[in-house]
């Protein structure tokens, strides 16, 4: 284990962009005492709200956690909610003078509403139209600007109209960089050339076109690869673990059992620790063995929420052994 705590230590020697969309995380606590005489729905008396930086902003937290340098590219709009956005992100030491508020278009919001320890209701607030879409030159210059200085770019996608072919076309192929992708299905076709692809089951099963592919998951991850020409690809499946393949490792890592309080941000923590794994040295399978470790830590908490180097550390001192007895290598059938 010795390997993976060097690894761990070098994370704050690294230096990250993180290109995505960015939103802002509310979440409003309080308690419900009884039912609305208005219609048969609690009423919550909210006690206290918390701000949190969500999409690629929480991935940018989760690197500037492990105590990496991080300059995230993005838009906002130019309102109460991107002032309080990028507020929260420059307080955690992530660079935003190249986040670009837009007085067009508004900041994506996303309010959770919980009492006792419960989400009871979410209400979003966002605007995913083609106003963005003038500003991924912007985007493209900056990227072209800095990406010498740092070790790897994240492509943080959630489908809200920054992101499309024509970015990730020309992110991939200007990139002299390490280029890992937390995709949607839309525009798998577009990400040809990545160095890791890390979609979830669903968006996998969608992009190969069939309804049913665990019986020879190996043969259609393999394809996958090919086809897109990835340096590596690794499918989550939310508590089943992740599959993972590249031209050296082949495998199925279990998911650590653990009680589940909410999966919110697990994929950003996935990408964040295979992105910093790899990059510090780690092969595939180690550094998704790690981020499996991680993703069990962030569901243990409410919310996307930031996990630090020693809380790690500790995780991997008592689960790392188990996760390596429990993965099972893929063969493909033919």
């Amino acid at each position: 284990m010795g390997k993976m705590f060097e690894a761990i230590d070098h994370f704050k020697k690294l230096k990250g962009i993180v290109i995505g969309d960015l939103m802002l995380d509310v979440y409003s606590f309080g308690s419900v005492d009884r039912i609305s005489p208005e219609a048969p729905v609690p009423i919550i008396m909210v006690e206290n709200e918390e701000y949190r930086p969500g999409g690629a902003g929480n991935v940018a937290c989760n690197l500037r956690a492990f105590g990496s340098d991080v300059l995230l590219l993005g838009i906002v709009g130019h309102d109460n909610g991107g002032d309080k956005l990028l507020e929260l992100l420059e307080r955690e030491g992530v660079k935003t003078d190249h986040v670009v508020q837009c007085k067009n278009r508004t900041t994506i919001v996303k309010n959770r509403i919980v009492a006792k320890g419960q989400q009871l209701l979410r209400v979003d607030r966002e605007a995913t139209d083609a106003s963005a879409g003038r500003y991924r030159s912007i985007i493209l210059e900056y990227f072209d600007e800095f990406q010498d200085s740092y070790d790897f770019v994240i492509i943080e996608d959630y489908n809200k109209g920054l992101l499309n072919g024509f970015l990730y076309r020309e992110l991939i192929s200007r990139s002299r960089i390490p280029v890992f992708i937390d995709p949607k299905f839309e525009y798998f076709s577009a990400m040809k050339g990545a160095f890791l692809l890390k979609p979830n089951f669903e968006e996998f099963r969608r992009a190969m076109g069939v309804k049913k592919i665990r019986n020879n998951i190996a043969r259609y991850l393999e394809s996958m690869r090919r086809k897109l020409n990835l340096g590596n690809l690794v499918v989550t499946m939310g508590s089943e673990g992740m599959f993972i393949i590249n031209e050296e490792h082949r495998w199925h890592i279990p998911s650590l059992h653990r009680n589940v309080f909410d999966v919110t941000g697990a994929g950003d923590m996935v990408i964040s620790i295979l992105s910093l794994g790899i990059t510090s040295g780690l092969n595939l399978f180690e550094s998704a063995v790690l981020a499996t470790i991680g993703a069990g830590i962030e569901i243990s908490k409410l919310g996307a929420q930031p996990i630090c180097q020693e809380e790690l550390t500790k995780e991997v001192e008592s689960s790392w052994r188990r996760l390596l007895e429990e993965a099972r290598p893929l063969k493909v059938q033919a």
